[in-house]
């Protein structure tokens, strides 16, 4: 199986347009991704918001959770034709989906931090709720879950994660965080993830 970095190379080599693949290998893990660099922040806010998303941070991140989750989600059903792709280091492409995975995992847990920060310090920041805006997030892999096996694959592979998403998460959670303190709310401890452990078994297995 091809990694998507390797995929993604054949078709940036195709066609210099095409878009910066993030997604498919090795994310980075938050926190050394658009907020490594001031360059990479204010490239990641200068950024147009992913169409059909939310403006503000704490519907955005829900979006993004549920963008992220459903590209995940995914990985099953694209696998067996990445599977029939040349590769050259089937072990090295096994430890990068692994990485790819935990990677998202990660983000998922950043962004669920970031918005029950603000559910619990600052609900003023609460414009929509999460479900709604993460379910709009999922949608946009609808077309790409029933269609043609290898449209299916590209779209999954030439996916990019907005970088916009882990700005907003820490922008989010910092302000909130400091929001609650300033309300008197007991923020001394991280707030919980917003996945249950059942919920966090099924992201492991690639469940949705």
């Amino acid at each position: 199986m091809a990694t998507a970095a390797l995929l993604a190379l054949a078709l940036l080599a195709a066609d210099p347009a095409a878009p910066e693949v993030r997604m498919g290998v090795a994310l980075p893990a938050p926190g050394q991704g658009p907020q490594a660099t001031k360059l990479n922040v204010a490239m990641a806010e200068k950024e147009p918001l992913p169409p059909g998303a939310p403006a503000d941070d704490y519907g955005l991140v829900a979006w993004c959770y549920g963008a992220l989750q459903g590209h995940m989600a995914l990985f099953d059903k694209v696998k067996p034709d990445l599977n029939a792709l040349p590769d050259p280091d089937p072990r090295a492409t096994a430890a990068a989906d692994a990485e790819m995975l935990e990677a998202g995992r990660q983000y998922l847990n950043l962004y669920s931090r970031a918005l029950k920060a603000a559910e619990k310090g600052n609900p003023k920041a609460v414009l929509v709720p999460a479900t709604t805006a993460m379910a709009q997030g999922r949608s946009i892999w609808e077309k790409a879950d029933v269609a043609e096996p290898k449209t299916r694959m590209w779209s999954w592979v030439m996916w990019v994660l907005p970088g916009r998403c882990e700005l907003s998460a820490e922008r989010l959670y910092e302000k909130s965080m400091l929001a609650g303190q300033s309300a008197g709310v007991n923020m001394r401890t991280a707030p919980a993830p917003r996945l249950t452990r059942e919920e966090q078994e099924k992201e492991r297995q690639g469940q949705p």
